[in-house]
């Protein structure tokens, strides 16, 4: 479904650069296809749809899942939409807030620490609803970004932009913190749900209607809304982004010692 899906969204180029904002988020970047595995196993390489070219693949757990716990659970009834307003007004970092969910992906060893928020104060001018939303927004961009690291260092591939697709990217304050916290243009398109598209190239080529998945990207796929990174607000992501992983180191040592249960693990670990 990713690789169809980044078909449907016009990926179909060498360095073409995906996040999939759906129930889980895939960051994808087309590779050549000689590409070997990492050793690391920090990442997976999947054959494209696209023939002679393979995608590195990073995924972040659960992260639209989350997002709709905590709109059923704290959102008093809200729309996504709503809490967006309500979040545009908490300022860049979230007070501090640093929410604990999807690790980085590691398919050598598959687990994800207990699921919570640090960094909560008594203020509730600060530490609310609208200020853990952006926090949860912040978080899935800061593992994504992680994720594409590591993708550029196995591949060497530089993408120069992102295409932002599925439900997330609905969300324009979830685009512009994307772009941010990447340093990276975000592209969003007009068709969001972009795997049922991909499949309906495929067929338009199949039938002789289009000649590549390349020719029907350009002729089919439109974009929407552009977002271009704040420099400064990138470099304070960079800083959020490594106090992310120190505190979310400390969180695995409670999970390895027993103390508190993963979000998720895989079987036999």
């Amino acid at each position: 479904d990713v690789q169809i899906g980044t078909a449907g969204l016009g990926a179909s180029k060498l360095g073409d650069a995906v996040v999939l904002g759906g129930s889980f988020w895939q960051q994808v970047v087309n590779i050549p296809s000689d590409a070997t595995l990492s050793n690391e196993m920090l990442l997976r390489v999947n054959p494209h749809v696209v023939r002679g070219m393979s995608q590195a693949e990073g995924i972040t757990f659960f992260t639209g899942l989350v997002m709709r716990w905590f709109r059923n659970s704290f959102g008093c009834g809200k729309s996504y939409a709503e809490l967006e307003e309500m979040a545009k007004k908490v300022p860049l970092g979230s007070y501090g807030i640093t929410p604990i969910f999807s690790d980085r992906m590691n398919y050598g060893e598959w687990i994800h620490a207990s699921p919570s928020f640090i960094g909560l104060g008594l203020d509730e001018s600060k530490y609310n609803v609208a200020s853990m939303f952006r926090a949860l927004e912040e978080n899935a961009c800061i593992v994504s970004a992680i994720n594409l690291e590591n993708i550029k260092a196995f591949s060497g591939v530089h993408p120069n932009s992102i295409t932002f697709a599925s439900g997330a990217s609905n969300g324009a304050l979830w685009s512009q913190i994307l772009a941010d916290v990447t340093g990276l243009e975000v592209r969003v398109p007009v068709v969001k749900e972009a795997t049922a598209l991909g499949v309906a190239m495929a067929c338009g080529i199949g039938a002789g209607v289009y000649k590549s998945f390349e020719e029907a990207g350009k002729e089919i796929v439109k974009i929407e809304r552009t977002y271009e990174p704040n420099a400064v607000n990138h470099e304070q992501y960079g800083e959020i982004k490594e106090r992310w992983l120190k505190v979310y180191a400390k969180q695995m040592e409670l999970v390895r010692e027993g103390i508190t249960e993963p979000m998720w693990k895989a079987p036999g670990i």
